[in-house]
């Protein structure tokens, strides 16, 4: 039965942040449901914007959905605010509310002295899930504490690439493998004086791997498109026309759905920038599951190499290692993959 599902989904108005929340970890849901006849809306919860701020859409919420009842609500609980007033508006309107958790809610103690703000992404979540009937999770280490803690169903969420991006094309042609990502937090603009003890970034400074992977992030193909001015530029329009109260339901809806044509168009030039190495090398991530990247280079027809998260045994059943994807669990592990 076709049901009514209402998406309040994490949102970024810059690409710069924006590039780095994958479509296989938001839009990708609206595929998959549309595909199967059900009906959705969008609502984006901005990074950054308070829940009663002017410019925030859940602070407009109840105006713009006015009379409008839902099956569902999914609700993206990491890095998007929300206030009790919200809260109190949605279980009136969608009686089954899924929080979705796609950043992992435990730490070691490294991470957590490396990076302090990760304690509030577990804070965060857990501000949320109080409020919803059932919930998905990245990290299947979380699912049996996100039930034991919250009591509602949990499932293991598995990201998922939507069929029409696939490529069927020969793998590149590249002598050099390629990673399509960043160091964690090091640089000027941190102040994180223990950013270089995270595996990724340890990962990334050995020079065992030196020669060995490209970092063609100035090469990618969405940074020099037309298509990433129009996102930002649409971001800035619906910002004042937020702050001017300028928006009804059917602005939402045109705006939503140029907003998923524009990351459809992104995320098919971020999956041709993939095809910059003779593989795709996923490394270690600070969310312990197999990130978006790993299937992303699969349907890009590049092969996949990918860090293993440790003591997560549905992760390492996903793909046959040797078949589907290579796998390692140290710099070793990884060099060896490129004799």
């Amino acid at each position: 039965m076709a049901k009514d599902i209402l998406l309040i989904m994490l949102e970024f108005d810059n690409w710069e942040q924006a590039r780095s929340w994958s479509y296989t970890g938001s839009y990708a849901f609206i595929d998959g449901f549309r595909e199967n006849s059900h009906r959705c809306t969008l609502l984006p919860a901005i990074h950054g914007r308070m829940p009663d701020a002017a410019d925030s859409f859940i602070h407009h919420a109840e105006k713009l959905l006015a009379s409008r009842t839902f099956d569902e609500a999914w609700i993206w609980c990491n890095h998007a605010a929300f206030d009790e007033h919200f809260w109190t508006w949605l279980k009136q309107v969608a009686p089954v509310r899924v929080g979705v958790v796609l950043e992992s809610l435990n730490h070691s103690d490294e991470e957590l002295e490396a990076l302090p703000f990760l304690a509030k992404r577990r804070d965060d979540a857990f501000t949320c899930l109080p409020h919803c009937t059932h919930a998905i999770a990245a990290d299947e280490a979380d699912v049996a504490e996100i039930e034991q803690i919250f009591g509602i169903p949990t499932l293991w969420n598995v990201f998922m690439v939507p069929e029409n991006f696939i490529r069927e094309d020969a793998p590149p042609t590249s002598d050099i493998a390629a990673f399509i990502g960043a160091a964690y937090f090091t640089g000027p603009a941190y102040n994180y004086p223990k950013a270089h003890t995270l595996l990724r970034n340890r990962f990334l400074s050995d020079p065992r791997l030196e020669g060995l992977m490209n970092r063609p992030h100035f090469q990618l193909p969405e940074r020099s498109s037309d298509t990433l001015a129009y996102f930002e530029a649409l971001n800035r329009e619906m910002r004042q026309s937020l702050l001017a109260g300028q928006i009804d339901a059917a602005i939402l809806a045109g705006f939503t759905d140029e907003l998923h044509r524009l990351r459809a168009e992104l995320f098919t030039l971020f999956l041709e920038g993939l095809r910059l190495g003779m593989a795709c090398v996923n490394l270690p991530t600070l969310v312990k599951a197999f990130s978006g990247r790993v299937i992303e280079a699969m349907a890009a027809s590049v092969p996949s190499v990918s860090w293993l998260p440790p003591n997560r045994p549905e992760c390492a059943k996903l793909f046959a290692d040797g078949e589907e994807v290579l796998l390692f669990d140290s710099v070793e592990k990884l060099a060896e993959k490129f004799p």
